[in-house]
């Protein structure tokens, strides 16, 4: 139940950025919202924290700033691989994927605070 709740506050949080970005076109179906949610939890889930594990003297360095990099670095990895999954969810530029996954951090962690358990 937790994973589908995550899902779902994915893709909100895609759905406004998608919103929010020029240069992030989204065309598809509703479902594929879900999906692209779902592979931004899975990205979350398993590369955010080795990411996270090999960078902590740069983290430690820039006083946790560089978490932001990672999390920009990790939401523009889904964008992308939305993108070559056909999704439905393209970028016409490498900026507007990065101003993307800068806004889908951001959006995400707000919603996020409203899965509190």
């Amino acid at each position: 139940m937790k994973f589908l709740i995550v899902v779902a506050l994915n893709a909100a949080a895609a759905w406004t950025t998608v919103w929010l970005v020029p240069g992030l076109h989204y065309s598809g179906e509703w479902w594929r919202w879900l999906l692209f949610g779902a592979v931004i939890g899975l990205i979350n889930a398993v590369i955010k924290p080795v990411a996270k594990l090999l960078t902590i003297p740069i983290r430690i360095i820039t006083l946790g700033l560089f978490t932001l990099a990672i999390n920009v670095g990790l939401m523009t990895l889904a964008i992308w691989v939305a993108k070559d999954a056909d999704v439905g969810l393209t970028a016409d530029s490498i900026w507007a994927a990065l101003l993307g996954g800068l806004v889908l951090t951001i959006v995400g962690s707000i919603l996020n605070l409203f899965d509190r358990d």
